[in-house]
């Protein structure tokens, strides 16, 4: 019996995906709820499930092709058994587990030090016909480097391959897996992760022309269409932050207790999500079509993350009924499921303000662009030492923190914007101002 699985809309409405690599091939014979490819689009790259048990017998578009939902992909020749085409999903996120995580770039597991991991040594789950677990960008890396994952041994939560794995393995310093011991795959927990990510190579040089993948073309729709529609205005800031800084020190250990890092990331979140309280307007944004005001119910914050695949917004729901470490634990675990490629349509999108961070790579003061259906968002830039004026009149050493505010001129005037300002500066510049907050 011959069935075509055609392109599933993965959610939000897709209209389009990218094929980003097969994780299957003409010939192979697989069962209900194997991974057949991982798709790309502006929000997600995650991978999608086989809704038939059979032998594939036809590919009809290569990896790299953009196919519209419906476009028929894969050719089936089987029992029929499993779900209609229509109805493949999006393979299930794992569920997130509390982690410890590390500023800016993603730090995983290492690896035994062994050439060899012994059977014993390890919790082990079966690999069957050769399958691994991993995401899509260590799936990716592993294909440029030949490198063949079953040989590899995994350190990741629930027997996932990470990242540091394949590399530590084409390096020549990781674990590998005896060839008698093939058929299984550790389960090891990851000992960190990052408020945001970073791609993990240099850059090659490039020349000639190349498509736009999905993720990079909403992207640049998006942000030409808010330049040239929404008129944009930016304050420049800098608050000095020695408080916040001994603060997050005194409560540094007690937040490593709980499994989380305690970062500045977490404090602004909170402070911004608290502003919106006070600042409504900030948190709404305008519907010109209806010439309409729209208040969103609840406050949640985006946060930018950077990876290797483009540039990702999870989202912090609720963020105003959280508390530091929940928002801190929260981030990180977004951070991760970003990177990894797992994140899924209710945290990827939803935000009402954003938080974009270029203090990681040293920058200070920025333009943020506004993203689609907010009116403001906030840029971070580092905390530097500089010379300010004390309240007692004295030349000392400061910590400042670079702040940027753009916001929507329609909705926002100027006056508004800077209160808004003051008052984040303030709670910034002494988180006890944050215990205030109801």
């Amino acid at each position: 019996m011959t069935e075509i699985f055609r392109m599933p809309d993965v959610g939000e409405g897709m209209h389009e995906g990218e094929i980003a690599s097969w994780l299957v091939k003409v010939g192979d014979t697989i069962q209900v709820d194997d991974a057949l490819a991982e798709i790309q689009n502006d929000k997600l790259l995650q991978e999608i499930l086989s809704p038939y048990s059979g032998q594939i017998t036809k590919l009809f578009v290569e990896a790299g092709t953009v196919v519209e939902v419906g476009a028929p992909l894969i050719e089936f020749d089987g029992d029929g058994s499993g779900a209609s085409a229509g109805d493949a999903t999006p393979a299930p996120v794992a569920e997130v587990s509390p982690a410890v995580p590390a500023p800016i770039a993603a730090i995983e597991a290492a690896v035994a030090k062994d050439d060899v991991v012994p059977v014993e040594a390890v919790k082990t789950a079966p690999v069957i016909a050769g399958k691994v677990r991993a995401m899509p960008t260590v799936r990716r890396f592993a294909r440029q480097n030949n490198i063949d994952l079953t040989t590899v041994a995994a350190t990741g939560r629930h027997g996932n391959l990470t990242l540091d794995d394949v590399k530590h393995a084409l390096n020549g310093t990781g674990a590998t897996i005896a060839p008698v011991a093939a058929e299984v795959a550790p389960l090891a927990e990851a000992a960190a992760v990052a408020e945001t990510a970073a791609p993990d190579s240099a850059p090659a040089e490039k020349a000639g022309r190349v498509p736009m993948t999905p993720i990079r073309k909403a992207i640049a729709r998006n942000m030409t269409s808010q330049k040239q529609n929404v008129p944009h205005v930016t304050l420049f800031e800098q608050v000095e932050v020695s408080k916040l800084m001994a603060h997050r020190a005194t409560f540094k250990e007690v937040a490593l207790q709980q499994d989380v890092k305690l970062t500045y990331m977490a404090y602004v979140a909170k402070a911004l999500a608290s502003l919106m309280k006070r600042f409504p307007d900030l948190n709404a944004h305008v519907d010109m079509a209806k010439s309409e005001i729209v208040y969103p119910e609840g406050i949640h914050v985006g946060i930018a993350v950077d990876t290797p695949n483009g540039l990702f917004v999870p989202v912090v729901k609720h963020a105003d009924q959280k508390s530091i470490l929940a928002i801190a634990k929260e981030i990180a675990e977004l951070a991760v499921r970003a990177r990894d490629g797992k994140l899924t349509p209710d945290v990827a999108s939803g935000s009402t303000i954003t938080i974009s961070n270029i203090g990681s790579a040293r920058g200070n003061w920025f333009t943020p662009v506004i993203n689609v259906n907010e009116a403001a968002i906030l840029g971070l830039g580092t905390i530097a030492k500089e010379p300010i004026v004390n309240e007692a009149g004295e030349i000392v050493v400061g910590n400042m923190m670079k702040l940027s505010l753009s916001f929507d001129h329609r909705l926002i005037d100027g006056m508004l914007a800077q209160s808004a300002m003051n008052d984040l500066k303030k709670m910034l510049h002494d988180p006890a101002y944050m215990l205030m907050e109801v």
